[in-house]
């Protein structure tokens, strides 16, 4: 040991050691409390005031427009506000009974088709099968032509019974919406409420807003409204370019296939995809049961081939894109958005990579947060 170098105190080692410990415990402690206010918020606190938080959002998205017809119209903030509102909510109206039809139109027609599909289709399929199977087995045991047969027939009341379950399950669940349809309908005129009332008087409503939070925490909220803001238009627009894809992808396939009235088919089924409890396998695996079943072996396989596609882009691409629009690792991003689908469901897949954002931007700024602790 060099004649100037200080020795240490092991007392000194115990104190840095125990600062460490302790350091930890309260980031520990801190992380804990705020996955629990954002578990609470996202169970309780959010679906309470979801009209609030959505007509700000709208209100916030629409101050740029209000603003724009305000000095190009020159008139009064309040009237720009007004016109802006009801422009946009025209629009919107426009836009959702326009999509609306169409799927309506399609979902009348495939409807209406069902009955018959089952009886000229499903149903010889389903004999030719068992005659392809009858004649299969015999081969090796000729006793078993009567026990297919048998199992022909269970199937077929099978699916008559299946028939009318579905018939049941889909009546139920006209029920269950037509319950819920008062509620969501409230929910709608809230918002749109709401949306108005604070774009009349938006800087009112931010100031209250402002004052809420602590003067010590005012500029951290504030580039934290900036960057969320940021981010919600980014993850808006890799959603919008993996729907995008999936249906050209659809339209791609379908054509190839020989699919009428491929268009209208590849965006309804596209839209399903949107859902990670349903995907395109809802849409594409049926239909390719039902292709087999009525010896189009092509079209069943080129369906098949065409799932496993649009399967394999989408887990591909969406970490990817998600995690590029958001600035996170593909790898974090694809656990966010799986943690926050076994979570939350559909919408905290699309939450959480925003919250681990969230955080992130919080750790990065921690000395924000707790000026006296060392990074």
């Amino acid at each position: 040991m060099s004649a100037h170098t200080k020795p240490v105190k092991f007392s000194e080692v115990v104190f840095v050691q125990q600062a460490k410990m302790i350091r930890f415990i309260l980031w520990t402690v801190f992380g804990l409390c705020a996955f629990g206010w954002a578990f609470a918020g996202l169970h309780f606190i959010l679906p309470a005031t979801l009209p609030f938080w959505l007509g700000l959002l709208i209100a916030a998205a629409l101050r740029p427009l209000t603003l724009f017809f305000s000095q190009k119209m020159r008139i009064r903030r309040r009237s720009a506000a007004v016109f802006a509102t009801v422009l946009f909510y025209t629009l919107l109206v426009v836009l959702l009974w326009a999509v609306g039809l169409v799927i309506w139109g399609q979902l009348c027609s495939l409807t209406a088709s069902l009955p018959d599909l089952y009886k000229t289709a499903f149903l010889p399929a389903l004999a030719r099968f068992f005659e392809w199977l009858s004649r299969f087995l015999s081969r090796f045991v000729p006793d078993l032509a009567d026990t297919v047969q048998l199992w022909m027939q269970s199937l077929a009341s099978a699916a008559a019974k299946l028939s009318t379950s579905l018939s049941s399950a889909l009546l139920s669940f006209c029920t269950d919406l037509a319950a819920a349809l008062p509620m969501v309908l409230i929910t709608v005129l809230v918002t749109i409420f709401c949306s108005a009332f604070i774009s009349l008087d938006y800087p009112r409503v931010m100031a209250a807003l402002h004052s809420l939070i602590p003067a010590r925490f005012c500029p951290l909220a504030d580039q934290l409204k900036s960057f969320a803001a940021t981010t919600l238009l980014r993850l808006l627009r890799a959603y919008l370019l993996l729907l995008l894809i999936t249906f050209l992808e659809l339209c791609a396939g379908l054509w190839l296939l020989g699919v009428s009235g491929f268009v209208s088919i590849a965006a309804i089924i596209a839209l399903l995809d949107i859902l990670p409890v349903l995907g395109t396998g809802t849409a594409l695996i049926p239909w390719a049961v039902i292709s087999l079943l009525g010896q189009n072996g092509g079209r069943a396989l080129g369906l098949f081939v065409l799932y496993l596609l649009i399967t394999g882009a989408r887990s591909l691409l969406e970490p990817k894109l998600v995690g590029q629009q958001l600035g996170l690792p593909p790898l974090v991003s694809l656990v966010s958005v799986y943690a926050g689908l076994r979570l939350f469901g559909v919408l905290g897949a699309v939450l959480m990579p925003c919250l681990v954002l969230a955080a992130r931007f919080l750790w990065q700024r921690r000395k924000t947060i707790f000026p006296s602790q060392p990074s």
